[in-house]
Order: C-alpha cells, then structure tokens, then sequence
C-alpha cells in the first residue's frame, strides 16, 4: 500500500506541475521579444524547481497550517464568522435520527486559505479506503520517505501536515449562531450549532444521482417510452436550493466550492392530513361537484385539446388521444366511485345512502353493501339497468364540462361518453356490487 501511495503523491505533485507549465508554455507563445521569452524560458525554471516532489512537500507542509480537515464549517454560518470548525470522526453510535455521526463514511470538508486547498488534494489521496491524512494521524510517513533520506526533514513534514488535522483554538465567533440552553435554575449551556457539510453533501450527491447519473437517465427515458424497466425512478419533491458564498464559494471551504456553492433543502412542512372521507350524501350532485374538484386539470386540458383540432380534419391519431383524455376521466370516476364504496363496509356508514339525496341509480352504483341489510335495495341491483343511467348521468356531465361558444356538445357527443362508460361499468359489475352476490 505504501508504495502505491507514493505513488499517488508523485503523480499527485507531477499533475500539478503540468497544468502549471503548460499554462506557462501558452504565455511564451503569445510573447514576441526575446526579452519576454527569455524571461518567461527563467520563470518556468524556477516553477519546476517548485515541483520538484521534496521541494513541493517541503513548501506543502509549511502551508498545511493555513487549512483545517472540518464536518462542521463555521463559514456556511456566516462568511466572515472565524470560529472553530468542527471535525466528526466515524461514529460507531447507533443514533435515532439522522446527523452527521448516523453516516457511514461522511464526506471530510476542507475550509482555510483557498491558495493552500492543493495541500487538501494531497492529503486525501487514498488508497483501499485509507487517505495519506489517515496515516500521519497514525505518525505512519512510510508513504513519504521514498522522497527524503533527512529523518529530520520527515519528522518536519509529519509536523506540518498534522497541523491541518487538528482544531489550532477551540472558539466561537460573534457572527456564529450561539444559543443559551438552561441546564439548571441558575445555570446554562452556551451551544453554538454548526451547519454540516459532510451532512450537505451526502443529500447533494444522492439528489444528483438520482437526477442526472446515466442509470437514472436510462430509467427515466424507459419511463417516457412506457418501457418495462426493474429499476425505479427516485424524485425527490419539493427542493430547495441555498446557495453559499455568492461568486467565490471556495471561500466557504472546499466541498462547497465543489458544490458551486449549493446546499439541497428537503422539505420540512408539516404532512397535510386528508380530510376524513365522508359519503356524498348531503345535496343532490354532491358526487359530481366533488369529482369535478378532482379532474379539473384533465377536463381543461381536453377542453383546450379540442378546441385546438375543432378546425382540422378527424384522424386516427387525434381520435385516439380524444379517446385517451375521456378513459383518463374514467379511470378517475371510477376510482372515486371505488373509495365511496368502500365506506358502506364501516358500520359508521352503514346504508348512508337511504338518507342521501342521490337520484336511486347513484346509491346502487356508489352504496352496494347496503343491500347486505336492505333486500328491497338488492333486488333493484340485480333487476334494475342502473348502469346506463349513470353512463347519461356522465355524458351529460362531460357535455357539461367541455361546452363552449366554440365548441358545442350534441346528442352524438353525449352518445358517445355514456357509452364508452357504460361498457366499463358492465364489465365491473361483479366487483362493484360485492357483497351482492354473496348473500343467500
């Protein structure tokens, strides 16, 4: 493992050394005397002296002081707050809800001088789980004696680097959050609570695959091209964005800055509770005012459609979507006509549709348990044709719906709707009238 990571150091170090002599390399070629080429020809001289691996390491140690390995930056309070940063190893407590010791491997921030975040670079690089930091915090510096045989000068850069793992003064700021938490009558706890990064940044990267990695990107194109897939889509609803450190978020600290500056907010409204379902049993078109309440978007949407097409010629293709907008207004008659059957099974509800203002079609479609009590109300579920008169009922209130000054709904229309839905109702008579057949 050693010898890998040196490895990873010395292309570490080598990779920073090419990007900055290329760009050097770009300059000279803009430069026409010889006087700005011969000096340009010195400057990238000097530089590679600067990265050679025992100088940069030399000059990296001395400048690890300038940044600190954090959870817990105190900038993402407040940009100019100068507290302590706060550093959360791997906790092995089992907590009740979610913080930052609840993650398995969490995310370590880096926040100082943005000039010295390179010497970040060099401390996380790892190797089988296990960063160059992990190790000099164990005084391990095997990894780095293949480049100094001076023990003097290793115990220097062990020094040096360990200074950007530890807290250099535990203190708070006058711009961090500080709140006075009673402990006793006369006593109390001056708590100052940090935002976490580690925390930001495991929710910024679940959210963004789930957005936009190549998996979530072939599962939601299936899912457009109504393709069967094993895998499932993830949404995350209601997402709101805060950003930090305006034009310079490396300034707030290092994985922010990898964020651009942004930091997911998942909801945190209170659940808003569905209203207890009750019958439609108090006015006459209670039903109806209520399922137009749920398919109001549907309803518009076919309006607009038809509207759109009222002047072209009738396709097969325009058909088929009028045909499709009128099964999706059924699908949801029929699912709230399903939730309002399912009340007469509690004793609460028992026959509510006896004393309901429904016209006598309506309580044999919308109440069949109550002929469990009601032989009367049984024998005109088998014997009467309720079906049909629910399918007006709906053509007429399509009809209703879709009316316009543009767009007129006639007998054809009409003839249409109720037959579409009558045919469904039909087929679903078995399982709309449970209970029904059941009883001897």
């Amino acid at each position: 493992m050693n010898n890998t990571m040196s490895d990873l150091i010395k292309n570490y170090i080598q990779g920073r050394a090419d990007t900055r002599l290329e760009k050097l390399d770009k300059d000279a070629q803009k430069k026409e005397s010889p006087e700005q080429v011969e000096n340009l020809a010195k400057q990238r001289l000097d530089e590679a002296a600067k990265y050679g691996v025992n100088a940069w390491l030399s000059d990296a140690a001395i400048r690890a002081k300038q940044i600190s390995f954090a959870t817990h930056p105190p900038k993402f309070t407040h940009s100019d707050a100068k507290g302590s940063s706060v550093y959360i190893a791997d906790s092995k407590q089992a907590w009740p809800y979610l913080c930052t010791a609840t993650l398995q491997a969490p995310a370590i921030d880096v926040v100082g001088n943005a000039a010295a975040l390179d010497v970040a670079g060099l401390l996380q690089l790892a190797v089988g789980g296990v960063t160059l930091a992990n190790q000099l915090a164990q005084d391990d510096v095997s990894s780095l004696q293949p480049f100094t045989s001076d023990e003097a000068q290793l115990a220097e850069w062990l020094q040096g680097f360990k200074l950007a793992l530890s807290v250099k003064e535990l203190r708070s700021h006058a711009l961090a959050k500080q709140l006075y938490f009673p402990v006793a009558s006369d006593s109390y706890h001056l708590i100052s609570p940090l935002f976490s990064s580690a925390l930001a940044q495991a929710l910024h990267e679940r959210i963004v695959a789930s957005r936009y990695s190549e998996d979530a990107k072939a599962v939601r194109k299936l899912k457009r091209e109504e393709k069967f897939s094993e895998q499932i889509t993830v949404d995350y609803l209601n997402v709101a964005v805060q950003t930090y450190g305006g034009t310079k978020p490396q300034n707030i600290s290092l994985l922010n800055s990898g964020r651009r500056g942004q930091a997911f907010l998942l909801s945190c409204r209170p659940p808003v509770w569905d209203k207890k379902a009750k019958p439609p049993a108090d006015k006459k078109d209670a039903f109806w005012r209520e399922y137009s309440w749920r398919t109001r978007r549907i309803s518009r949407v076919f309006k607009e459609y038809l509207l759109s097409i009222k002047e072209l010629d009738s396709t097969k293709p325009r058909r088929d979507r009028r045909a499709a907008f009128v099964d999706d207004l059924i699908e949801s008659l029929l699912q709230f006509a399903a939730e309002i059957q399912q009340l007469g099974e509690q004793e609460e509800f028992r026959c509510w549709s006896a004393l309901s203002q429904l016209s006598k079609a309506e309580q044999l479609w919308l109440d069949p348990w109550r002929g469990q009590w009601d032989a009367a109300f049984k024998a005109d579920y088998a014997a009467k044709d309720w079906q049909s008169d629910v399918a007006n009922q709906f053509a007429s209130w399509l009809n209703f719906k879709l009316m316009d000054d543009k767009l007129l709904m006639k007998d054809v229309e009409h003839k249409v709707w109720s037959k579409t839905l009558e045919e469904k109702l039909v087929r679903l008579r078995f399982d709309l009238g449970v209970g029904q057949e059941e009883i001897a």
